[in-house]
């Protein structure tokens, strides 16, 4: 402690006004020699007068520090002394690493148990949230007795009480009530609180332990947390070797894995107590102390697994959630005061059931995972929730972080509002951070990223998995919030069709889509099975789907089937479901409003010209090419189910999750000459297909509207207004003379376009780069795969080359490789198509269209990246901005 002040009248003033402002407590009746438990300090109330001490005396304390001296008399003896030496017994820092030794008596003292399947399992936590899913897990998933230890206050009754924390989470079954034993005990005290008698019938009487029981609080100290967080872990490890050895199943966090010194990537192996000291919430502090407690026991012969779920979301299936955690309160308290932070957060959430069933999955094999990372494999950005609440009706702003914790402040200030009690989170600001507060530091930006591969290996081998968190199901979290009566009601919630998110693949179509592809009439598809590592839709697909009740999205399957006279075998296919064009233009509309006024009103006039019109069935056409160049390069169509009347769009495809470089846009270092070699001869094969062929591409129906250059010209107020919303984000790249580049690009719009229909023009992907393609690499050699064609129109070839480039190409290239790809593209094409084509007007066509992408493509995924973000932005701008130097604006009519 740093500062401190002597005077002692002065102080004690100070400190006694101090203590009154925080306990509600008028000063005279607070004594100096009186514990301030007495007068309602608790944990939130210990971590506001301590942020105020330290905030009127210019001064560091410990978080222990009102554990150490209680009362006012103590503290001020302490303030005014520390500057001589008196000082805590240890340091917060101490403090944890002197807990996270496990007491030497604490190993196995007999065989190792190996306990059979019909035995008792205990479990703690059983009244709360995860832990009373987990139990529900347990009784439908083992045929186990499970033995519920369960604190209790005075005249309560343990049954009681854990029978109404089931039925309040709406999963509490009576055929079940015959397995569940409940002891009434205290993990904090010495033999469980359950006397020498019981306990040891108990230690003889269970075969496993399931440790779920925590005091979960984003704002309590290390020091509040340790009783029941850590030294319940000490007493549940001795009792785990006592009489009988008990494997020993610990359910920490994924928050061990945030500390500000720790690797950019946690895997599920990483010890996080070498870098407990960036670890700045208490609670975090507690479960890392306790997972090194555990992996103490492992060593000594316990065995142990360890599991690090994320935010704990509602159920999947009734949409019930802890109305008392963060994510419930934040929800609550943001549409309360109409304004969210605007933090680059992932809201990394899963389903309690998923979690609660996965941690059953992977304790249930005779040699579990010593650890597992149970979080969501698509995360939701903070922003994009912050969208779908306005969408269901609640109109809810982002404003910048500081200037909304300063309003939270003024507007929170009553008892009963949501974010009262998480105050102390939002504005600490840890020692040794830079000034930033706890949300600061859980942005993206800052945070370590947590890695589930080896989890997720083991869920999916036993066909379980996380599912991610889709609109359909923040929906029926929001009704049940309604129903509840935690959130009040909006015309979107009392009116809208609540969508059709959960519809399974229906099996006839599925079955008569493969027996025309195998040509095999007696061919049967006797299951499919659902996989949990479902693909992630646009942010417009997903929004009008859920906002319309349709159905679209991807949808990974593994199909059972027997061909005529054949062996069983199973395929894995992607189901893709297409929404109904107009709606995704009216969804692409709101979203604009939302980002600016100006945007949503251009949206509004020109929504029918960005591409979108026919777009269910384009993709449906194209795939349906029969042409040996395009099945090379695409996944294998297996045909497509169209049913106008029900707004059935559906794409059945080969499963290509396990493709080279899938899903790659952040990741240029990946693309090597090779691999980008690949793409480009890949294309131009694709290319050569339509290659001056674009009066018969036009008139294909499938082909929807080709928008031609007076039109374009015409929509330069959706170019403007995309050019203001995006400028900001692309000044990043270019500074601030972004905007002015912006408006001479557009003023040459038409002559533009022009220029480029004179040029020869093909079947574009209009989206090709590395979020829609990947390659595939066999016997040695590598080929493009190509997906993802609903935005296909008429275009010269290179607007695909120069936005691949883009991509994959870094900044400050240079113009003999862009000439080297260019060269490559041109005569890979001509080869493929039998033409020739002139090198310089092949060198104008991609000028042309790489001044175009800035405009257009590049502004689109800035209005995206406001609420879905779009890491890879910033990077492909920059190199846009490379290219655009070595290719720079020239006069109009370069053609004639």
């Amino acid at each position: 402690m740093t500062g401190a002040l002597t005077g002692t009248t002065e102080l004690s003033t100070v400190l006694v006004s101090l203590a009154a402002q925080c306990l509600n407590v008028p000063v005279s009746e607070l004594f100096r020699d009186v514990p301030l438990t007495r007068y309602g300090l608790d944990s939130l109330a210990t971590v506001e007068l301590t942020a105020a001490i330290e905030a009127s005396f210019g001064c560091r304390l410990h978080e222990s520090i009102l554990i150490e001296y209680p009362d006012l008399e103590s503290l001020e003896r302490y303030l005014t002394t520390s500057a001589e030496g008196c000082r805590p017994s240890r340091t917060l820092q101490e403090l944890m690493r002197f807990d996270a030794v496990l007491p030497a008596d604490i190993r196995p003292s007999g065989a190792t148990n190996v306990p059979g399947t019909c035995g008792t399992l205990l479990l703690t936590g059983a009244t709360g949230f995860l832990g009373g899913f987990l139990l529900r897990s347990l009784l439908l998933n083992t045929r186990r007795s499970i033995c519920c230890l369960v604190r209790v206050a005075a005249g309560e009754s343990g049954f009681q009480r854990l029978r109404a924390s089931q039925e309040r989470y709406l999963i509490w079954d009576p055929a079940f009530e015959s397995r569940i034993e409940v002891v009434e005990g205290d993990l904090a005290l010495p033999d469980l609180g359950l006397g020498p008698e019981r306990y040891a019938a108990l230690c003889n009487g269970v075969d496993a332990i399931y440790h779920s029981a925590a005091t979960v609080n984003w704002v309590y100290s290390y020091a509040a947390l340790r009783d029941v967080n850590v030294f319940g872990t000490v007493e549940l490890l001795r009792y785990a070797c006592t009489s009988r050895l008990k494997p020993f199943h610990f359910i920490s966090s994924a928050a061990v894995c945030y500390s500000t010194c720790g690797p950019r990537e946690v895997r599920e192996n990483c010890d996080m107590l070498p870098y407990l000291s960036g670890l700045h919430l208490g609670y975090a502090q507690s479960k890392c102390v306790a997972e090194t407690l555990v992996r103490q026991a492992s060593e000594r012969g316990v065995p142990v697994s360890i599991h690090r779920p994320a935010l704990i979301s509602g159920a999947r299936v009734s949409g019930i959630s802890n109305r008392d955690d963060l994510l419930s309160k934040l929800i609550k308290g943001v549409i309360m005061l109409g304004a969210a932070p605007d933090l680059d957060w992932s809201v990394d959430c899963c389903p309690v059931d998923s979690v609660a069933e996965a941690i059953v999955h992977l304790t249930s094999g005779r040699i579990p995972p010593e650890m597992s990372h149970l979080v969501s494999p698509f995360p939701r950005h903070w922003r994009e929730l912050v969208l779908w609440m306005n969408f269901f009706g609640y109109q809810v702003s982002l404003m910048p972080y500081r200037e909304w914790l300063e309003r939270v402040r003024v507007e929170a200030a009553a008892n009963s509002h949501p974010l009262r009690g998480l105050l102390p989170f939002f504005a600490r600001e840890p020692v040794g951070e830079g000034g930033l507060t706890l949300p600061e530091l859980f942005e993206d930006p800052v945070r370590s990223r947590v890695i589930c591969d080896r989890t997720r290996i083991y869920l999916h081998n036993g066909q379980v998995g996380i599912p991610n968190i889709s609109a359909h199901l923040l929906d029926r979290y929001f009704r049940r919030f309604i129903a509840d009566g935690f959130l009040p009601p909006t015309t979107v919630s009392e009116h809208q069709n609540a969508g059709r998110g959960d519809t399974p693949l229906d099996s006839g179509i599925v079955t008569g889509l493969m027996r025309c592809y195998c040509n095999d009439m007696a061919l049967e598809v006797s299951a499919v099975r659902s996989d949990w590592n479902r693909g992630v839709p646009s942010i417009i697909a997903e929004l009008s789907s859920w906002k319309h009740g349709s159905v679209a999205g991807l949808d990974r399957y593994r199909l059972d089937l027997v061909r005529s006279g054949g062996e069983p075998e199973a395929i894995a296919v992607v189901a893709k479901r297409k929404a109904r064009d107009e709606q995704l233009i009216t969804t692409a509309a709101q979203i604009a409003g939302f980002c600016s006024q100006s945007l949503g009103s251009a949206f509004a006039r020109f929504g029918h010209d960005i591409g979108l019109v026919g777009s269910q069935l384009r993709e449906i056409g194209i795939y349906r090419q029969s042409d040996a160049r395009f099945r090379r390069h695409t996944p294998i169509f297996y045909g497509a189910h169209v049913n106008d009347s029900q707004d059935e769009w559906l794409l059945l495809l080969e499963d290509i999750s396990g493709l080279e470089l899938l899903d790659s846009a952040d990741a240029t270092d990946d693309w090597s000459r090779e691999c980008i070699e690949a793409a480009i001869t890949g294309l131009a094969d694709l290319h050569s297909i339509w290659y001056k062929r674009s009066a018969e591409l036009r008139a294909e129906a499938w082909l929807g509207p080709v928008i031609p250059a007076s039109r374009r010209e015409e929509m330069s107020d959706l170019w403007l207004a995309l050019a203001d919303f995006a400028a900001p984000r692309f000044s990043r790249s270019f500074g601030s003379s972004v905007r002015t580049l912006q408006s001479r690009l557009i003023a040459d719009v038409g002559p533009r376009w022009r220029q480029l229909e004179r040029l020869p023009q093909t079947l574009v992907h209009n989206d090709f780069n590395p979020r829609n393609l990947a390659l595939r690499r066999e016997n040695g050699s590598v080929r493009l795969c190509a997906y993802d064609w609903e935005l296909a129109t008429v275009g010269v070839p290179q607007h695909d080359l120069a936005e691949f480039l883009c991509f994959v190409l870094k900044p400050g290239v240079e113009r003999g490789e862009v000439n080297y790809y260019m060269h490559l593209h041109r005569t890979a094409l001509e080869r493929a198509s039998h033409c020739t084509i002139d090198p310089d007007y092949w060198e104008t066509g991609f000028r042309l269209t790489l001044h175009d992408l800035l405009i257009d493509r590049f502004a689109m995924y800035a209005m995206i990246d406001r609420y879905r973000p779009q890491k890879f932005l910033t990077r492909v701008v920059s190199t846009w901005s490379s290219l655009f130097e070595l290719f720079p604006l020239q006069t109009t009519g370069e053609l004639t």
